[in-house]
C-alpha cells in the first residue's frame, strides 16, 4: 500500500489512501475498507471518487501481443463536491468482488496474475490524486476442487494468465471483458496431450468450466462442464473430466 500526494502548479495537492480491511479474499465475497483523503492548500472541487477493480490482461494485435490494465469493475463513492482546504475525510465501503475476478493464489510455474484496487479522485482543474492497494484472490472451493481433480487426471499447473475478451458456450457467458487462461500440461510420457486450457466463468451458484485440448497429431477441441456448488465432489469432477478428455 502507498500514499500517492500530488502536486499541481507547485501548490501542494490532494492525498489519498485506502485501506483495505480484508485484501485476501474469494471472488463473490465483500470486500471491506476506507478511504482517507485530505485537501491541499486551496480549496478544490471534486468532480468524484471512484473505486476500481482491475487486473492487467494480455490483448492481441496482429501478430503482436501487449500487457493493458483493465477495469473489471467501477464504484462511484461520491461526486460534485468541495474539498476544503487541509480537510480530512475517512470514507468506509463494503463492496462484493465479481464472481468471474481472475484468482491469484495459484502455484505453477509462472503466475503473473494481479489484482488491485485503484482509488482515484478526479480533481477539476488539479492533478487527480490514486493509489493503488493489491488483493489476493483464492479459488473458490469449487475451483480448488476442479485443480485437485486435474491434478489427480495427472495434469500439472503450468502457467496462468489473463486475457482481454470473452468467453462464449452454449450455456455461458462471460461478463467482465477479460478471462483467465490456466494451462496444464500431462505428467506423464506419451499422455497424446500437448496441453489443456482451463477457464472459469463462476456465477453464485455454479461454476462453468471451458477447457480448450491441444492433443497430439489432432484438432484443437472445445469442451465445457459445470460444477454445481451444492455437489461438490471431487471424484465426481475427476470422473467428469476423464470422460470429457476420453482418459482411460
Amino acid at each position: 500500500m502507498f500514499n500517492k500526494i500530488m502536486s499541481s502548479l507547485g501548490i501542494q495537492g490532494v492525498t489519498v489512501e485506502t485501506h483495505l480491511h480484508n485484501p485476501t479474499l474469494q471472488a463473490g465475497e465483500t470486500l471491506h475498507g476506507e478511504i482517507s483523503f485530505k485537501g491541499g492548500s486551496s480549496d478544490k472541487e471534486i468532480n468524484a471518487l471512484y473505486l476500481q477493480l482491475m487486473t492487467m490482461a494480455e490483448v492481441e494485435s496482429g501478430d503482436h501481443e501487449f500487457n493493458q490494465p483493465l477495469i473489471l469493475e467501477q464504484w462511484l463513492i461520491s461526486s460534485n463536491f468541495l474539498l476544503a482546504a487541509n480537510q480530512s475525510h475517512n470514507i468506509p465501503f463494503t463492496m462484493e468482488i465479481p464472481h468471474e475476478t481472475p484468482i491469484t493464489e495459484v502455484s505453477c510455474r509462472r503466475n503473473g496474475i494481479r489484482v488491485w484496487i485503484n482509488t482515484r479522485l478526479d480533481v477539476d482543474w488539479g492533478i487527480d490524486a490514486t493509489d493503488r492497494d493489491y488483493l489476493s484472490i483464492l479459488p473458490t472451493p469449487a475451483m480448488q476442487m476442479f485443480l485437485q481433480a486435474m491434478q489427480q487426471c495427472g495434469f500439472v499447473l503450468s502457467t496462468v494468465d489473463v486475457e482481454k475478451g470473452q468467453l462464449t458456450a452454449r450455456n455461458f457467458r462471460s461478463t467482465i471483458g477479460c478471462y483467465q487462461e490456466l494451462e496444464f500440461v500431462s505428467s506423464h510420457l506419451f499422455s497424446g496431450f500437448n496441453e489443456v486450457e482451463v477457464s472459469f466463468v463462476a456465477e453464485p451458484h455454479q461454476t462453468h468450466v471451458m477447457l480448450e485440448v491441444d492433443r497430439h497429431f489432432r484438432s484443437d477441441q472445445l469442451l465445457t462442464m459445470t460444477i454445481p456448488h451444492h455437489l461438490l465432489d471431487v471424484n465426481q469432477i475427476v470422473q467428469q473430466i476423464r470422460r470429457l478428455l476420453q482418459i482411460a
